[in-house]
């Protein structure tokens, strides 16, 4: 059996078993980003942040001071010198400037790859509830939007995480020695 023989089925249960508990407000995890002259609602996922640990951000601040930004002392902290630091290699990468470790910064520093990927289960999840209550509602297709900005979203988190496990473990094994016979081939 294909996956998507068994994927449609399973979601259009999953939305269809959920959606009478959306019944008077909307599901934990969705935002409202509608609201109809009849009463109804539509809405879609809210998705959570990356959990951070104060080691995630002491390697985020060796990885911006290695890289020319002055974080400070790596103290796990998001102080004024990181947030500074943080800011400044956010737009030098052309990426949305907030002065915060949030996944796409995580990302490019090749930090916490784990954290990026841990959030893509409950993004579905997220995604499933908006459209369950936006079908309850009789939007489909804000429920389709819904389900597809949590696929959409939980495969960005995964390609991040990816991205930067792999490219963390090339800057580990760049910082190695290499040897000057380039006649070896590769084992």
């Amino acid at each position: 059996m294909t996956a998507s023989r068994i994927a449609v089925p399973s979601l259009a249960f999953v939305l269809l078993a959920f959606a009478p508990a959306f019944a008077q407000k909307s599901p934990n995890g969705t935002v409202v980003t509608g609201k109809h002259a009849d009463g109804s609602t539509e809405v879609q996922p809210d998705f959570k942040k990356a959990r951070i640990s104060d080691n995630d951000i002491i390697d985020a601040q060796k990885k911006l001071n290695d890289e020319g930004y002055n974080a400070g002392t790596p103290d796990g902290k998001l102080g004024p010198h990181t947030r500074a630091a943080i800011r400044k290699f956010q737009q030098d990468k052309n990426l949305t400037v907030t002065g915060k470790l949030d996944e796409s910064t995580l990302s490019h520093l090749n930090v916490a790859p784990g954290k990026t990927m841990a959030n893509a289960p409950s993004d579905i999840g997220r995604g499933a509830k908006a459209a369950g209550h936006d079908f309850k509602e009789g939007h489909p297709l804000a429920a389709a939007k819904a389900i597809g900005k949590g696929f959409g979203h939980a495969g960005k988190s995964v390609a991040l995480g990816t991205k930067s496990g792999v490219m963390g473990s090339k800057d580990k094994i760049a910082n190695k020695s290499k040897s000057k016979d380039s006649s070896q081939t590769p084992r």
